[in-house]
């Protein structure tokens, strides 16, 4: 069997059950259908949104994402988690990997989170606890993050995670009609040695 094709067979043998990431003060877990409520006060907020390629979202918008969401974990494609605050079980974002790559061992991390609980180090934590689950557990060679050169907070947040600025990535996202750069900063697995 070619590497590759191993090393799928691992990675969706390691997704089922479907896993959850504890830190200490946030379980990352599968999205349900209960946390709309939660993910409405992030997605229809213009300055969660500003950064991404969607939003803000109204209630009906933030239900067909997450029925999305849940089409995809019943296919076994989903590497979405739900970020939740174990103190309260409220739901605060998403992170997930995407744009899983077998052949090169990669993958693109993405999160968001809502305003309310920004500047708190939720964002840092979550980042940090699927970083270290997508390199070890699920053994990934690297781990991407793709960032507006403008979200200042986020990059922050990737530093502190241990990812390191890698290239500019021209022209690559386009936000309510603009095209604009992004910066891509990485981490691999010899980083957490």
């Amino acid at each position: 069997m070619k590497p590759e094709k191993q090393f799928e067979r691992d990675f969706t043998r390691r997704m089922n059950p479907y896993p959850v990431i504890e830190t200490p003060r946030l379980r990352l877990r599968k999205v349900f259908r209960a946390d709309v409520d939660d993910l409405l006060k992030a997605t229809e907020d213009a300055r969660v949104t500003k950064y991404e390629p969607w939003g803000p979202y109204d209630r009906d918008e933030t239900v067909q994402m997450v029925e999305n969401i849940q089409a995809q974990l019943e296919s076994g494609l989903c590497t979405e988690w739900a970020v939740e605050r174990k103190e309260d079980a409220r739901v605060l974002g998403l992170i997930h990997l995407n744009k899983i790559d077998f052949f090169h061992r990669s993958a693109e991390v993405g999160y968001w989170l809502a305003r309310a609980c920004w500047g708190q180090g939720y964002a840092t934590e979550c980042l940090k606890a699927l970083t270290v689950y997508g390199l070890e557990t699920l053994r990934m060679d690297e781990i991407v993050a793709v960032c507006h050169p403008d979200n200042a907070a986020s990059l922050r947040v990737l530093e502190k995670a241990g990812y390191r600025y890698q290239k500019t990535l021209p022209a690559y996202i386009s936000l309510r009609g603009n095209t604009a750069d992004c910066l891509q900063y990485h981490i691999t697995r010899w980083d957490l040695l």
